[in-house]
């Protein structure tokens, strides 16, 4: 269909008309859409809003034309040809009309296509598909219509520029590749293009986060920082600056938030509003904090306010909920149910959070005739409304009740009398307003009011009742507008009097009548309830210098009250003093009502009589400014009342008079002439009959010092405590006073006079100030008497309150020399022209005395002056203050701003007495007659230093005051304590000093907390307490004070004993008393004795910790000067230490001390150290515990101390040197194997941390410790002690520190563990750790600046016997979990040659070398296999050796000396047989499986009977050698065979059995047993008590004597014979005695000395000779004691030949060779080629029986 240009123009406007008429977009939303142009850019060009210059006026129009090709061509077409603006009216004309987009359909749905100049976004592109290339991030056509109405933009705005800051997050740890990024960002040049619009032009880093521990921290690059309100959310970890900011935050912002450019941070301000909310219920409270939730934040107040957050902060203690729970019980036994609640026992626990604190029976209910009576219980009460409601039964006569007639309907019960609170009584002022003009309605209204009864109730319950009604006020109109007229007892105020104007006279600062109806509804007040305004009374003085009476006569006539404004009117003038000038001077005379208070009569001297304590008179002007005051308000001083005769009972009152006087002298001879002369003067000098002067001395000597002035007073004078603290003092400080400060006082005070001084009372003088202008300054003290006024009373004196305000500002000005001298003329100058500034600023400010400069500082010129003053008004000084710099400019500009602070001469508060380990707390702040402003924080100092809230420290801040926490006070505490409250107009500055009597040590009360008791009927059981001598105790028993004696104890000791008697033993349960030993004054400390008494057999028994059973328990004290305890347990009949907690009480509080430690106090710390470590070295070294807290303190310096001198560093070493000693070995066994205690590494760590501090080139050598600090370039070697040295080759660097320290006995202090050390095995019961190696060799520590690689290390074995794995290691800190252990890491063994290894490591650190102590593994398995198969082979050969004994004792013992030889043979059998049985059930107890630790009982058992018989089998070697020596040598002496046994069983059991009771009793007793070995075996012990030299040192010596008979009997041989004297049987015994002891003593003294050597050698050769040797004795006593014997061979041949053949007994006894029988095999091996029968004839003691002799 066609449309004409015409049409199309007309429906065109037509819609255009309709839009602009209506306005209404809505109702033609389908067309047209009104899309104000600030909108639609907001909508789709966020980034280009300041590009488009739109007025708010102008509006687009989008209008969707829906229609066909030719009309949509049509309409173009008119478009292109309109010219444009069309006018529509005088207001509104279209500017433009463009085509935008065409929408067309499609068989999918639609294109949008846009038309020249427009395009689609990029977003629409991506979202609807374009349907053309996207170029440049934009389309011309879509693939859709736009579902919220968008339109193809224009291309111009859709190319613009947008700037885009893309976060990005690199998960990078490696430090270098951060700063590689760094690097290329700042080289690299952009831009970087990424598309055809899109172009990289900057990158930068903002943010680095990295973990922290269990956290993060993000820290911000250069020119970036962190917002304030990111460095308060997350915590900032550098400081914040002025701006707000910080550079690094505690975690990783949640919202992903990075660093902000520095220059872009915006000052956030946060407010904090405080909302008060007056109301219980916590559903109100719970609403405001959903409110707040809620908020969606921030919220914009403006271009520049947000509100970013609020939080509701409750400022009150969590709500606790008591509840009231009314249980109703249905029961007629009341008093069984209260007898029930009476023994319940609360608070009876619900729940984590609930508790029932309480149950009462509150009321019972029963009932009568007329229905229910209520009555409460004891306690209890109804309240008064329901006693009115219900009605109280009869009797109640009181507002509340017992009883009432009825139970409450709603529930409710009687109240507790201390809880019973009145019903709340609400009173409400209603104001009516009637609006008549009509008098006679108000008369009625008045008249109704009077007659209505009151109170009037409201509702039923009596709750609302009307108490009053008044009518107050009655307005009314009147000419001027109104009036409003008070009723009776109504008055209006008397500032609404003078604001309305009162139409009524003004009484009481009341008026009945104003003239004004208030606009704020105010009304007339009741009079009794008027608080009349409070009117301020102003007394100004005014001086007129006049001479003319008419003037004064004129001023007397004023009339009054004069009314300045609406608000101040000036009451009365008064006259008060006329002063003229007389003959002497002047006269000042008071007018009527007015008089001169006493003290100026006498003063200046009255010129009239005196009466009633004044006069109307003086012959003075009073220089002060001070007038006469009026008589009926004044509080005159009385004068000296003077009697015509006085008692002679009373003597007169003496006035004396403190006279300073200034004298101006800079010669010390002057001075020195002073004292001569004041010395000679005879007192008293009578100045008239009624004055004289008793003493002049001088007090105060003031000269200048190089910092400003000193002081200094005269013998018999002190400068009180404040004075001292106050301007410092130069010498010490005794009884809180000192005799020296270091400043000229500006109010003038001088020294005090010792015996007068009042150390704790501040006073001030009216004394001018002394101005500083020549030097030095005495101050003579003048006492002046009047001494012939009588008087009965005292003359009270007044004190004139006065401050004195430090000020400090700093001139821009250069500093010169002259004005550190106050007589130079700069000087004086400048102080002059300053001055007269101070004084015009500050004489205004209320109480003002004075203001004088102090003195100039460098620093540019710092100039400090003191504002005298009576009252601070803080507000009126800073406002001074800031005016100054402006006032000052013509002398010099003010850097900064002036400064004030206000000296306190009242010192901090703390308690009088506090004892160690308490809480002490210091209070500073301002007296209440001082306000120093608002307080916005503290600082406070101890000895000159700052402190902070630490771990013992605790410092809170709040209102005008700050208080000072010290827990666990020691004496280290005392000292000099300053506080300083930070104002907002000056800072208060308070001092304190807490002398060593206010902190005293505390009770250490010493007894046995546990003691066992074996119950003896009248037994007498001592109890013994101990305490420091300055301290009393009493024993008690419950509350009764039991007898006890005092008991003389070395020391500064006090002990009581008391004697407890055992009264009764029945019974078989054990029984325990508990005895409490407590001080007398404080009565608080205590402790308490435990008794147990028990009735079964004792199992252990010592001197320290008594008797007990098995598994008991005793707790003993610490030795004197320690505090805590010791407790053992009874265990395997002996008792074991279990906990050991004595510590040195010095140590202690200097571990306490070192939590606070400041590095400045670390010189004093270590000396304080260093010599109670060496005073207390015993003790120390003996008790863990404390040489872990010396440790610990040796840590925190370690960790405190930034640069360390020699002279701190000597003090360490001394005290290190001594807990690493041989003596403290055993407490650090104790300490090393607690698997949680690493003390030995944190000693060695806490020494590497200083050596790395160490300032200086230095040497200290202590007994066990050499340190040297030097420098060396390119390479280093030196011998560090006569046991190690170090040779560090080339390095390449100069001028290189290295620090070594050479520990010899840290082997004492470090375990031997290593990185493979398996933490099972720690051994906490005998304090012992088991380890295969040692430490060998020192222990050096190596530490340089420079980066080492290459270093090589010589150590001196310690032990040279030790061979086996020498193992070149360092301590490594972080093994074994931190623990610590020897680790060989980087290090390498080099060699061992002459008992000296070498190594070579690539790193330093702490060094030494690990040696094997005990045979390898592997080697230990071998030996236990020769040693079981070489003891079965012994064990069997001893019993065929006592079998053999035994078959041929009857033919081998006919002689004497063969008996004994024979006798000595079964012995030393018998006795190493029962030795290897011992040795087999040894070996069989020992625990495998727990660290091959030995049963104490059962193996001491074993070990014994082991040393006893082992020692037997060589006595009886011995018995054997000695036999030998008397058979060879005493030939013609005879000694019978019970002889020779008795002898012999002596030496071969007696002196065993001695030796080894002997060995037992010395070495059994000590601690942990020392007699056997801990593990491995039941032996003798070695390490600890040697006790095995009680075997190897007689055995060694048995062996050494037999060698000693061979030797002889060898020589007596050769040179007689051996048969010269003796039988032939006694030859023949004598040749196997010695045949024996030259095989058996070689052999068992090998034996034993191999034994000795693997006490000392780890060589495996050792081990294998001694094992084999040991295991196969047995078997030598067989074969060389009883088969090498040709007799019992001879025996045995026989008896075998004679069983084999059936011969008859008499057969010969020669043997041929012809026998191959095993003792045949024997002669064989002996090498015997021929045997010859030797026969003889008996001699006659012989049996006549055929013997024979084989010849050898």
């Amino acid at each position: 269909m066609a449309i004409s240009k015409n049409g199309l123009t007309i429906v065109a406007l037509l819609v255009t008309l309709y839009i602009l008429e209506t306005g209404d977009s809505t109702e033609f939303s389908s067309l047209v859409s009104a899309v104000h142009s600030e909108e639609e850019e907001e909508h789709f060009l966020p980034h280009s809003r300041e590009k488009r210059d739109v007025l708010t006026d102008q509006w687009n129009y989008i209008v969707d034309v829906v229609s066909d090709v030719e009309t949509f061509e049509q309409i173009q077409s008119f478009l292109n040809t309109t010219s444009l603006p069309i006018q529509l009216d005088n207001m509104t004309e279209i500017s433009s009309i463009s085509l935008t987009m065409v929408c067309t359909p499609t068989g999918a749905g639609f294109q949008c296509r846009c038309e020249e100049l427009f395009a689609w976004p990029y977003s629409s592109c991506v979202k609807y598909g374009a349907c053309d290339n996207i170029s440049g991030g934009i389309c011309k056509c879509i693939n859709a219509i736009p579902a919220d109405g968008q339109t193809c933009q224009p291309i111009s705005a859709l190319l613009g520029h947008s700037e885009y800051e893309v976060d990005v997050e690199l998960n990078v740890t490696d430090i270098a590749t951060l700063d590689y990024l760094r690097s290329l960002l700042t080289n690299g040049s952009f831009s970087l293009t990424l598309g055809p619009t899109v172009n990289v032009t900057h990158i930068n880093i903002t943010t680095v986060c990295y973990p922290n521990g269990t956290s993060f921290q993000c820290r911000c690059e250069d020119h970036f920082v962190w917002s304030h309100e990111a460095c308060i959310t997350y915590g900032a970890c550098d400081d914040i600056t002025d701006d707000m900011t910080c550079r690094c935050i505690n975690a990783i912002p949640s919202n992903g938030q990075y660093c902000q450019p520095k220059t872009a941070v915006i000052q956030l301000y946060e407010y904090l509003l405080e909302v008060e909310l007056r109301v219980g219920d916590v559903a109100l409270i719970e609403q405001l904090r959903n409110t707040v939730d809620n908020i969606n934040f921030p919220i914009r107040l403006n271009n520049t306010i947000n509100i970013t957050k609020i939080d509701v902060i409750f400022t009150v203690p969590p709500v606790i909920y008591e509840y009231q729970i009314s249980i109703e019980v249905n029961t007629a036994d009341v008093d069984k149910l209260r007898n029930t609640l009476g023994n319940i026992t609360f608070p009876i626990q619900i729940s984590t959070q609930i508790n029932i604190s309480n149950a009462n029976i509150t009321t019972v209910c029963s009932q009568d005739d007329t229905g229910f009576q209520c009555r409460c219980e004891d306690d209890y009460l109804w309240p008064c409304d329901k006693c009115v409601t219900y009605g109280k039964c009869e009797g109640d006569t009181n507002s509340i009740c017992g009883c009432i007639k009825a139970i409450p309907a709603d529930g409710q019960y009687c109240q507790s009398v201390q809880h019973q609170t009145p019903p709340v009584v609400y009173e409400y002022l209603i104001s009516v307003e009637l609006n008549t003009e009509d008098v006679t309605l108000i008369e009625q209204l008045r008249t109704i009011l009077r007659n209505i009864s009151f109170p009037i109730s409201i509702n039923n319950h009596l709750q609302i009742n009307i108490n009053d009604i008044n009518i107050s006020t009655v307005c009314y109109p009147s000419s001027a507008g109104f009036q409003c007229r008070c009723e009776d007892q109504y008055r209006w105020s008397c500032d609404q009097c003078f604001l309305y104007g009162s139409c009524d006279n003004i009484t009481n600062d009341t008026c009945g009548c104003i003239n004004a109806l208030p606009p704020n509804g105010q009304y007339c007040q009741l009079i009794d309830q008027h608080t009349p305004p409070v009117v301020y009374e102003y007394l100004i003085s005014i001086e007129l210098n006049t001479t003319d009476v008419t003037v004064i006569d004129q001023l007397r006539n004023i009339n009054y009250p004069i009314n300045i404004s609406s608000d101040i009117q000036i009451s009365a003038v008064n006259i008060s003093t006329v002063c003229y000038p007389s003959t002497a001077g002047f006269q000042c005379r008071c007018e009527d009502q007015y008089r001169w208070s006493c003290d100026q009569c006498f003063l200046y001297g009255s010129c009239d009589n005196i009466t009633n304590d004044t006069c109307g008179c003086i012959n003075a002007l009073p220089p002060n400014g001070q007038y006469c005051q009026i008589v009926d308000q004044h509080n005159f001083t009385a004068c000296p009342v003077t009697t015509p005769s006085p008692s002679p009972t009373t003597p007169p009152v003496v006035y004396e008079f403190l006279i300073s006087i200034e004298l101006i002298i800079s010669d010390a001879a002057v001075i020195n002439q002073l004292r001569t002369m004041l010395s000679n003067i005879s007192y008293p000098i009578s100045i008239n009959s009624h004055i004289q002067i008793n003493d002049i001395n001088i007090s105060t000597v003031c000269y200048p010092s190089s910092a400003g002035f000193q002081c200094r007073c005269e013998d018999q004078y002190r400068w009180s405590c404040d004075q001292c603290f106050l301007y410092g003092f130069c010498d010490n400080i005794t009884n809180d006073t000192c005799g020296c400060i270091n400043a000229l006082p500006p109010n003038g005070q001088y020294c005090q006079i010792v015996d007068q001084h009042n150390s704790t009372t501040v006073g001030t003088t009216g004394m001018g100030t002394t101005r500083v202008t020549t030097t030095p300054t005495t101050v003579i003290t003048t006492i002046v008497t009047p001494d012939d006024i009588s008087t009965t009373a005292e003359t009270p004196t007044s004190t004139l309150t006065r401050f004195d305000v430090d000020m400090l500002m700093r001139l821009d000005k250069e500093y010169t020399p002259e004005l550190n001298n106050a007589t130079s003329s700069t000087y004086k100058e400048l102080e002059s022209r300053i001055s007269s500034v101070l004084v015009e600023q500050y004489k205004g400010i209320t109480g003002f005395i004075n203001v004088f400069v102090k003195g100039f500082r460098e620093g540019s010129i710092i100039t400090d002056f003191v504002v005298q003053t009576r009252q601070v008004e803080p507000d009126e000084i800073a406002d001074a203050n800031k005016k100054l710099p402006e006032a000052m400019k013509p002398i010099a500009l003010v850097i900064g701003s002036v400064s004030a602070f206000y000296n306190s001469l009242s010192s901090i508060s703390f308690p009088d007495l506090t004892y160690t380990n308490d809480d002490m707390t210091l209070t500073c702040g301002p007296p209440a007659n001082i306000n120093v402003g608002q307080i916005s924080g503290s600082e406070w100092k101890f000895k000159e230093r700052i402190i902070k809230d630490s771990g013992r420290i605790k410092i809170t801040t709040s209102n005008m005051m700050s208080k000072l926490r010290i827990a666990q006070v020691v004496p280290a505490d005392a000292g000099n304590y300053e506080c300083t409250l930070e104002g907002r107009v000056m800072n208060f500055l308070q001092k304190g000093f807490v002398t060593s009597n206010n902190i005293k040590q505390a009770p250490i009360l010493r007894l046995p907390s546990m003691v066992n008791v074996q119950c003896q009927l009248g037994q007498i059981q001592p109890l013994k307490c101990c305490v420091q001598s300055n301290y009393k105790v009493k024993w008690f028993q419950g509350t009764t004070v039991l007898q006890s004696e005092v008991v003389n104890e070395p020391g500064n000791t006090y002990c009581i004993t008391h004697n407890y008697n055992i009264e009764s033993c029945s019974g078989s349960q054990q029984e325990e008393q508990s005895f409490i030993c407590r001080v007398d004054e404080p009565k608080r400390y205590e402790m308490t004795t435990t008794v147990i008494i028990f009735r079964e057999d004792v199992k252990c028994d010592d001197t320290q910790y008594g008797k007990g059973r098995e598994g008991d328990r005793s707790s003993i004290a610490c030795n004197k000067g320690q505090e805590g305890s010791k407790t053992a347990v009874c265990k395997d009949g002996k008792w074991t230490l279990e906990v050991d907690s004595c510590i040195v009480t010095q140590i202690k509080e200097l571990l306490i001390d070192s939590q606070d430690l400041a590095v400045e106090e670390v010189p004093q710390f270590v000396t304080n150290l260093s010599t109670i470590v060496q005073s207390e070295k015993t003790d120390i070294t003996n008790s863990s515990p404390t040489i872990s807290a010396i440790v610990n303190i040796l840590n925190t310096v370690a960790q405190v101390s930034t640069a360390v001198v020699q002279s701190v560093m000597k003090n360490v070493l001394e005290t290190v040197d001594v807990i690493i000693g041989d003596d403290a070995r055993e407490s650090w066994e104790v300490l090393n194997t607690n698997e949680t205690n690493n003390a030995s590494s944190q000693l060695l760590g806490s020494m590497e941390t200083l050596s790395e501090g160490l300032i200086g080139e230095f040497a200290i050598v202590t007994q066990r410790i050499q340190l040297n600090k030097t420098t060396f370039n390119n390479s280093f070697g030196a011998n560090l002690n006569s046991s190690v040295s170090i040779d560090i080759p080339n390095t390449n660097n100069d001028n290189v520190s290295i620090t070594t320290i050479t520990f010899a006995t840290l082997n004492n202090v470090m375990p031997a563990r290593n990185s493979s050390f398996n933490s099972s095995i720690f051994n906490a019961t005998d304090n012992q750790l088991v380890s295969a190696d040692t430490i060998n060799a020192a222990v050096v520590l190596v530490k340089t600046d420079a980066f080492i690689q290459n270093v090589t290390l010589s150590f001196d074995k310690r032990n040279n016997f030790l061979k086996l794995n020498p193992q070149c290691v360092f301590w490594n800190f972080t093994q074994l979990d931190n623990l610590g252990a020897w680790d060989n890491q980087g290090c390498i063994f080099d060699s061992d040659i002459n008992n000296t290894v070498t190594c070579r490591c690539n790193h330093l650190t702490s060094f030494s070398i690990l040696m094997a102590i005990d045979i390898p593994a592997s080697l230990r398995n071998d030996l236990a296999i020769i040693t079981y198969f070489g003891v079965g082979i012994s064990l069997a050969s001893l019993v065929i050796c006592l079998i053999i004994e035994g078959y041929v004792w009857k033919a081998i013992t006919r002689n004497s000396t063969a008996f004994m030889r024979h006798v000595s043979i079964v012995n030393t059998a018998l006795s190493l047989l029962i030795a290897d049985i011992c040795f087999l059930i040894g070996a069989s107890i020992v625990d495998d499986t727990n660290g091959f630790k030995v049963p104490v009982g059962p193996c001491s058992t074993a070990t014994f009977f082991m040393h006893f018989f082992y020692l037997a089998l060589f006595f009886w070697m011995l018995v054997s050698g000695l036999l030998l020596f008397y058979r060879t040598v005493m030939v013609f002496s005879h000694m019978s065979k019970s002889t020779m046994l008795a002898i012999g069983f002596s030496l071969g059991y007696g002196c065993p059995l001695i030796i080894a009771v002997i060995t037992v009793a010395v070495t059994a007793p000590q601690n942990n047993n020392n007699y056997i070995r801990k593990t491995n075996a039941c032996w003798l012990n070695w390490k600890e008590t040697m006790a095995l030299l009680a075997l190897v040192i007689p055995a060694l010596t048995i062996v050494f004597i037999n060698i000693l008979i061979v030797i002889v009997v060898l020589f007596k041989m050769l040179r007689r014979g051996v048969g010269d004297a003796a039988q032939p049987e006694e030859k023949h015994t004598m040749v196997v005695i010695t045949r024996c002891l030259i095989i058996l003593t070689p052999l068992f003294g090998l034996t034993w000395s191999l034994g000795v050597g693997t006490m000392f050698s780890t060589s495996s050769g050792i081990h294998i000779a001694f094992a084999f040797f040991n295991s196969l004795q047995g078997f030598f006593i067989l074969v060389f004691g009883t088969l090498f014997d040709s007799k019992i061979r001879s025996i045995l041949l026989k008896n075998v030949s004679t069983s084999s053949t059936g011969s008859n007994p008499t057969r010969s006894t020669s043997v041929g060779f012809s026998s191959f029988s095993g003792l045949n095999l024997i002669s064989r091996l002996r090498g015997r080629r021929y045997m010859y029968r030797v026969s003889e004839a008996a001699n006659s003691s012989s049996t006549g029986q055929s013997e024979s002799f084989v010849s050898i």
